[in-house]
């Protein structure tokens, strides 16, 4: 079998292929689901650059009321690429899975030739594989936001700079500082968990072979801090995030809309959450099961193997480097499970490299290797196979079947250029299922006096469910559901009383006021 590998490990249909054929399931599914929040804010900027025809740096959500929702968020590449796309083929949700695919798919082409260039051939297929199939990669490789397109241009730039460092190409340099620069501007972190393994990079003589002790390394430091070209790749790169994130902070002062980054409401850390064991070991399961729980041994392994080697040691300062970030922005890498994906990029080479290590090891004791290997990964594939299931899969088809009815309802019955109140507390997902602009409250915060502002303002119609209080989480019987029952169904008009299994609810406003 290990001929046959290192024969394999010269092609890369095998690992792409597999990934898109997982990634490709439910292409056509609704954006609902795990995080459709955000997924929904994303396709309504696409939508909103496809339809209104803004330029890149006004990005629009559909939660903006009556004003045009021009927002504060990172720099929109994503979506206005979508949006584009949205132009030649029409608003199809399929177009920007499909999309995310394709920048996963280029993904695992980079993070095979990054395992070659920091390990060997056959680790960099493996964890190609590896990468095409844990559950992670593969639901964020198809979802409707910017991750899929963080990571490929992550792989790119540390690829891109180990070509450098090996044939000192200006053009891979260039690429390699581009796709640095638009990493920055997409999020904020890859300063961070980027930047420090291509410091790294930069340290190690070659990425091939034996690694610079720890007193060489400081040294290396040292002269690399005299030297421009780290200052310029580096600091150029902060300026262009700095202009793009003043601008975005400049567009939320003036629309009132922004995804929180200031403030007190921000996603930050704290003391109290460092030291909440509960909370890290919530994490380390989180991270284990999006590893099949096998992988975490053969990470620990392939670890073990590569810790003298340059390699090893750059995919070790990701991994450090990821776990920084977890630890200054620990709310948000709580809350937010796709804060962790960018951690493939240095598991999945290490798992790559321990899975190689175990093989020889299991034919050097002369035990039915073929066969044992053959078990494990169809073990790995299975477990995966299970989580993306039950954690991912089945719940877009349930949450398809409850809000889907409701959203094409709003398109045949509410004019486009209308706007709805959704009753889905902070969510948007409804308003962009219905590709509707409008407003977002709660069922707490339906009253009266508010029916009649919205009604001044255009709204025509408040819908979501007396069974849900966001799209994923639901609404609990107490005394706002009661009173929402009681204005739906208790005026003199009970046709916006909900009748469907799942209490949804179209209700023109100007029959609510009293």
């Amino acid at each position: 079998m290990a001929k046959s590998v290192a024969r394999w490990a010269q092609q890369i249909w095998f690992p792409v292929g597999l990934g898109v054929i997982l990634r490709l399931i439910q292409l056509q599914a609704p954006i609902l689901g795990i995080h459709s929040w955000r997924q929904a804010d994303t396709a309504a900027m696409a939508r909103h650059f496809a339809l209104e025809g803004t330029p890149i740096w006004l990005p629009q959500i559909d939660w903006g009321g009556a004003s045009a929702g021009y927002v504060e968020c990172e720099f929109p590449l994503y979506p206005y690429l979508l949006g584009h796309l949205y132009k030649l083929a029409g608003l199809h949700e399929w177009l920007g899975r499909g999309l995310s695919v394709f920048c996963s798919a280029l993904a695992i082409v980079f993070i095979i030739r990054i395992g070659r260039r920091l390990l060997d051939p056959i680790s960099a297929w493996w964890g190609g594989v590896f990468f095409a199939v844990l559950p992670l990669g593969v639901y964020y490789g198809r979802t409707l936001q910017a991750e899929a397109l963080l990571l490929l241009l992550a792989a790119i730039s540390i690829e891109r700079l180990l070509v450098w460092k090996e044939k000192h190409s200006r053009w891979a340099l260039l690429t390699s500082w581009l796709a640095f620069c638009l990493a920055c501007l997409i999020k904020v972190l890859p300063l961070i968990w980027l930047g420090i393994p291509l410091l790294v990079v930069q340290l190690q003589p070659q990425t091939l072979g034996p690694a610079r002790p720890l007193a060489t390394l400081m040294r290396g430091l040292g002269k690399l801090a005299r030297s421009p070209g780290p200052w310029l790749y580096a600091g150029s790169s902060i300026l262009i995030g700095a202009l793009w994130y003043g601008h975005a902070y400049q567009l939320g002062q003036s629309s009132g809309f922004t995804f929180g980054f200031w403030g007190n409401n921000s996603d930050r850390s704290s003391l109290n959450l460092l030291l909440d064991v509960n909370l890290w070991l919530d994490i380390f399961l989180r991270i284990s099961k999006h590893l099949a729980f096998l992988g975490v041994p053969i990470v620990i392994v392939g670890l073990w193997e590569s810790r003298r080697d340059a390699g090893g040691q750059i995919l070790a300062a990701g991994l450090l480097s990821m776990a920084a970030c977890t630890a200054l922005f620990l709310r948000a890498s709580f809350i937010h499970e796709y804060y962790q994906l960018p951690l493939l990029i240095f598991l999945c080479p290490l798992m790559g490299k321990g899975w190689q290590s175990l093989t020889k090891l299991i034919a050097s004791q002369g035990l039915p290797h073929p066969w044992l290997i053959n078990i494990n990964l169809a073990l790995i594939i299975a477990i995966s196979l299970v989580v993306l299931n039950f954690d991912y899969w089945a719940i877009e088809r349930k949450q398809a079947e409850i809000w889907m009815p409701l959203a094409q309802s709003i398109r045949k019955e509410v004019p486009s250029k209308a706007r709805i109140v959704s009753v889905t507390g902070s969510d948007p997902t409804l308003l962009n299922l219905a590709r509707r602009q409008g407003w977002r409250t709660t069922a707490k915060g339906i009253n009266q006096k508010k029916l009649q502002a919205w009604a001044e303002q255009g709204a025509t119609h408040l819908a979501g469910s007396l069974n849900w209080e966001t799209s994923f989480k639901p609404l609990t019987k107490g005394n706002a559901r009661h009173q929402l029952h009681e204005l739906l169904c208790e005026q003199s008009n009970s046709k916006v009383c909900p009748q469907t299994s799942h209490q949804t609810y179209l209700a023109p406003i100007n029959q609510l006021i009293r």
